[in-house]
């Protein structure tokens, strides 16, 4: 399944709160399978201390696509940069999805793509 046919979608994930992660880790990585390419944050946690175990990683590690990686705000930053310098964003579709402070990359990411036209 293509999660947009034609075009290579990458989503950018971040999970909120440790007890979400740990109760839909699984539904997570299913739903997340169908991009071609996901990049999964550190977890947001808001109101809560670290579950030991819970990381990025327990979504991560069960998903059945290969091209996933785990990047902190400053990787992902580099890590599109470094797309678009090789120009492999041409027909590319950019998803951020989460509830924590995710929304604070979208301008950034825009005007990295906007500088590779």
């Amino acid at each position: 399944m293509n999660l947009f046919p034609g075009k290579h979608s990458t989503v950018i994930f971040q999970p909120h709160l440790f007890t979400r992660t740990r109760d839909l880790a699984d539904d997570f990585a299913k739903t997340l399978d169908i991009a071609n390419e996901v990049i999964v944050m550190p977890i947001y946690p808001a109101r809560e201390m670290p579950i030991p175990g819970v990381t990025a990683e327990s979504i991560t590690g069960k998903m059945k696509n290969k091209n996933v990686r785990i990047l902190d705000k400053k990787m992902v930053f580099d890590y599109l940069k470094e797309k678009v310098t090789s120009k492999e964003v041409h027909d590319h579709l950019f998803i951020t999805a989460g509830a924590g402070d995710i929304d604070t990359l979208v301008d950034p990411v825009k005007q990295i793509l906007i500088s590779s036209n």
